[in-house]
């Protein structure tokens, strides 16, 4: 899993950087040339931009990569700017231009495939954001598999994995460090969403060291508040930390319990997702106004 984990971070960042650099030090014949290559490359730079785990490869890598991209086009934009728009050839400019005609399509696909899975509603209901103490980031979050592995689940179809940073803007150092108490997240407070009444209240199912899992069960310590016609339930918290009794009305804010490492777990985090007492059918959720997707940030 590390492996794995490791592969895609490593290709997140070294295919845009493959990129900046041949825009850097790009020497096309036409203006049209080079604004294809440089639109190219800043759509890449925004698929990979909101699909990539920043809370692992850190933020910080996030804000460089853009601003190398910027210091590319401007670098490579005197050697342009004089060139004529078309070439007097006009097959071989065609010939020369297919390639990144076909690779910015295809970005520029995948791109408005990613926005419209971040940006999609689905009659969200608004709750309080879920945590205290911390800089928080939505590590699954969104309308489509690639930005969150719950989407295929009818109950859990708008469920968020939750994770913190520091200031350094990881949420851990390392990539699958074995220590739960090595990410940002493990230990902050967990408060109820709204107000209501706790329906269920598991405690006491041990915090797991990465990325070991419980897969008998999946919640692992967890709560459920029933309010407004959804249940909502906060799962993986830290074994000891529910304070939370069934039968026991809540407000909006109340601490509930902490973060851990319990249940079908790889690392800390919380997990929530709200159900249609009714339906049974997963709730989009918002918070402060905002749909959360993947990378989404809350400062509480």
């Amino acid at each position: 899993m590390v492996a794995v984990i490791g592969f895609l971070l490593v290709l997140s960042i070294l295919l845009p950087l493959a990129f900046i650099r041949r825009l850097w030090r790009l020497d096309e014949p036409t203006r049209l040339g080079w604004l294809l290559a440089l639109a190219e490359t800043a759509v890449l730079l925004c698929l990979i931009g909101l699909l990539n785990r920043w809370d692992i490869a850190g933020f910080w890598t996030r804000a460089a990569l853009a601003a190398l991209g910027v210091a590319a086009a401007l670098v490579s934009l005197p050697r342009h700017r004089h060139r004529p728009w078309l070439s007097p050839d006009r097959g071989a400019l065609a010939q020369s231009l297919v390639p990144t005609v076909a690779s910015l399509f295809v970005f520029g696909m995948a791109l408005a495939y990613v926005a419209w899975g971040m940006g999609a509603r689905h009659d969200p209901r608004a709750l309080e954001f879920p945590l205290s103490g911390g800089r928080f980031v939505v590590a699954q979050g969104g309308g489509i598999g690639v930005l969150n592995h719950h989407s295929d689940h009818p109950a859990q179809r708008h469920a968020l994995d939750i994770t913190a940073v520091g200031d350094a803007g990881f949420r851990a150092f390392g990539l699958l460090p074995g220590e739960p108490a090595d990410y940002a997240i493990f230990g902050k407070t967990v408060v109820s969403p709204c107000a209501g009444e706790v329906i269920a209240a598991v405690d006491g199912l041990p915090d797991l060291s990465p990325p070991e899992a419980d897969r008998d069960n999946p919640a692992g310590n967890h709560v459920i508040v029933a309010c407004d016609g959804m249940r909502v339930e906060l799962a993986h918290l830290r074994q000891g930390s529910v304070t939370a009794v069934v039968g026991a009305r809540v407000a909006a804010g109340t601490p509930i319990g902490a973060v851990g490492n319990s249940g079908n777990s790889t690392e800390p985090h919380l997990h929530i997702h709200a159900v249609d007492a009714g339906s049974g059918k997963g709730v989009q959720l918002s918070f402060d106004g905002r749909i959360p997707a993947r990378n989404a940030q809350f400062v509480r």
